[in-house]
This record gives C-alpha cells, sequence and structure tokens, in this order.
C-alpha cells in the first residue's frame, strides 16, 4: 500500500487539474488520494463540486453526505459544503428539478439550521414542487425563517415574493384555487392587511363563484387603503359604486 504523503501528492496533483477546469481528470486523481487517505474530507468537497458542474445533483449529493459523516463540526470545510449545497439547489431551481431543489436545501438546513436563508429557500422549493403536504411544510419553513432571522421585514418581503410569484404561475395555468392558496397563506401567516392579496382574493373569489368571499376581500381591501383604485373598481364591479 502506498503510505499517506502518496495520497497528498495525489491530491495536490488533483486540486491543479480542478483549478484548471479540468473535472474529468481531477476526479479520479481524487479518488486515489481518498483510497490512500479515507479521511481527506476536502478531497469529497472538491468531487461534489465536479459532480455539480457535471450536473450530477445526486452524485453531488451522496459525496457531501460522505464528508459530513467524516467530521459535522469542521467548519471549514461545512463552509464550503454550504456554497455547494446552495449552488446545486438554485441551479436544481433554475431548471424547475424541484425534487432535487428540496433535497439540497434540505441538507442545507440540517448543516447549518441557524441561517434563515437556507429555510426560505426550502420554503420556495417545496412551494415549487407543489405536492401533497409541501404548502403546510414551506410555510414552517417561512415562519422558522422568521424566528432566526436578524432582518424579519426583509425575510417577511421574501416570502411575500416567493408566495406571490407561485400564486401567479398557478393563474398562468388556471388553477385559481391553488392560487388563492398562496394569497391566504401570506394573509393568514404573515400579514392580514396586504391590499395587493386581499384585491387578488376578492378577484379569484369572484370568478369561482364566490361572491361572499369576494366582497369580504374586495371591502377590507378599501378599508385598509380607501384610495386605492383597484380596490375601488373591484368594490364596483361587486356592489355598486364606490366614491372615494
Amino acid at each position: 500500500m502506498l503510505s499517506a504523503p502518496q495520497g497528498k501528492k495525489y491530491f495536490n496533483e488533483a486540486v491543479t487539474l480542478f483549478n484548471n477546469s479540468d473535472c474529468e481528470k481531477a476526479v479520479p486523481k481524487f479518488a486515489d488520494a481518498m483510497r490512500q487517505e479515507p479521511g481527506l474530507q476536502e478531497a469529497y468537497v472538491y468531487m461534489a463540486d465536479c459532480a455539480l458542474k457535471k450536473g450530477d445533483y445526486q452524485e453531488a449529493l451522496r459525496l457531501v453526505k460522505q464528508c459530513i459523516s467524516l467530521d459535522a463540526r469542521n467548519t471549514k470545510i461545512n463552509g464550503r459544503l454550504k456554497t455547494i449545497l446552495n449552488d446545486g439547489g438554485q441551479r436544481a431551481l433554475a431548471t424547475h428539478d424541484n425534487e432535487s431543489a428540496v433535497l439540497f436545501f434540505k441538507e442545507a438546513v440540517a448543516l447549518d439550521q441557524v441561517d434563515s436563508r437556507f429555510h426560505l429557500l426550502l420554503g420556495k422549493s417545496l412551494l415549487a414542487r407543489g405536492e401533497k403536504g409541501d404548502m403546510k411544510a414551506a410555510l414552517s419553513e417561512f415562519k422558522t425563517a422568521l424566528n432566526k432571522s436578524s432582518q424579519d421585514a426583509q425575510d417577511t418581503e421574501v416570502i411575500r415574493n416567493i408566495l406571490f410569484q407561485r400564486a401567479k404561475e398557478y393563474s398562468v395555468k388556471g388553477d385559481l384555487y391553488a392560487a388563492s392558496r398562496c394569497y391566504l397563506a401570506y394573509t393568514e401567516n404573515f400579514n392580514p392587511n396586504d391590499v395587493e392579496a386581499c384585491i387578488a382574493l376578492g378577484n379569484i373569489f369572484s370568478k369561482t363563484g364566490n361572491p361572499v368571499g369576494a366582497l369580504y376581500y374586495a371591502q377590507k381591501a378599501h378599508a385598509i387603503d380607501p384610495k386605492n383604485k383597484a380596490a375601488m373598481e373591484l368594490l364596483n364591479d361587486l356592489n355598486g359604486p364606490i366614491h372615494p
């Protein structure tokens, strides 16, 4: 068996290849290094990064988990792993691979439960996936993010943007029920006096044959902001002219 210094030699050669953007040749070298030094945690980081660059999300996640299993308290390594997990989750979201995005951000949350950003991104990924129970799980992550946050107003605005964007996506698809759930999730959990959400709910309920609900939210929007043109127009449509 080769000595540990030989393993370090392989590792250094692999890093040089990695820095030259040659992951194809770097990965086998990292594997050789780990055969000589199984505890060489940093090699897993580089290999996970290579897997991510290749678009192999499953392999990237596997390598991240193996790396953490060697030493979950290595803060320097963990910082690099969080970058990989964040990049992987963002790439997965951008390509609508929502299942992979959920897995990346779940691992990120497990690695750092204090960072509100990862809770927000996990919530966003769950909403994007849209499976049974994902709305409830997403709201739980959003609330956890606010509990961990040092900037409540900013993170609440992030949550608003995520929920409103998802509502608009559902509306484009004609799924007004799902769209209403997004607006209701925001008003019932984060800000009951959001005029735009109330107007959106009034319009949705009007279109889906719920005049009582439509009128309730139209009146609420008008009460919050009596000069809001959209609120007055909605009330006018539902209940006759409103004069400011």
